[in-house]
């Protein structure tokens, strides 16, 4: 099991081989203990704790490479039952703050929340850009270039590809980009999926990847490479 869990096994002491393979700078963990996330919810059966978050980040020990870094994201949601409220889910995660955020929030709140946000990882068992999901953020409709515009691929690759990219060479999430438009993908447990991150405001594109390690309960890993400096 612990195999299969990238993020959670990069962040321990289990591998000693990943520990010399790459360096875990910072890092925090939020959620997940209580309810102390940003947008916890009520309904009859009570409180839902906030979705736990691991948040990591890493640079590849061989300098040649180390110009660019990799920041991770491992998100365990909570059990749900049948009668949540789907508005209520945190599903739309910002890689600039590192938050899941809810519709219901975004649409109760700044706009600026909304445009921070990337994408939405649990809403209907897919991935979406942000900047499309009109019908459910009310604040994405007509916000142009103030939020980043995301295409998403499916893609074959193995687990220990992953990890090298993330450890070793964050660099080849672009090398390797597979060319897509889609705005959304619907996924099942053990994709991977590719993106491709266009911020127009900052001229500035970057590449990652979205892994679903589990349905049930509900685990997701993100994995986005950003400049080094």
């Amino acid at each position: 099991m612990m195999a299969s869990i990238l993020v959670a096994t990069l962040a321990g002491c289990e591998d000693n081989a990943f520990q010399r393979d790459h360096r875990s700078v910072g890092g925090k963990t939020i959620g997940g203990d209580g309810f102390d996330g940003p947008n916890y919810f009520e309904n009859s059966n009570g409180t839902y704790p906030y979705p736990k978050i691991i948040e990591r980040e890493y640079i590849p020990s061989y300098d040649l490479f180390a110009n660019t870094k990799c920041l991770t994201w491992r998100i365990e949601w909570p059990a749900y039952d049948g009668s949540y409220d789907i508005n209520q889910i945190p599903t739309v995660l910002s890689r600039h703050t590192g938050v899941l955020n809810s519709f219901n929030f975004l649409n109760n709140n700044s706009a600026q929340n909304t445009y921070n946000g990337t994408f939405s990882l649990y809403f209907e068992n897919k991935v979406a850009s942000a900047n499309t999901m009109w019908n459910e953020l009310e604040h994405s409709f007509g916000a142009g270039n103030n939020m980043e515009g995301i295409y998403f691929a499916h893609s074959e690759q193995t687990l220990d590809n992953i990890k090298d990219w993330v450890t070793k060479r964050p660099s080849l999430f672009e090398s390797y980009w597979p060319g897509s438009s889609d705005n959304e993908l619907a996924y099942q447990e053990g994709d991977f999926i590719q993106f491709r991150l266009d911020n127009a405001l900052a001229g500035e594109q970057l590449y990652g990847g979205i892994r679903i390690v589990s349905m049930t309960p509900r685990i997701i890993e993100v994995y986005l490479a950003v400049p080094n400096i």
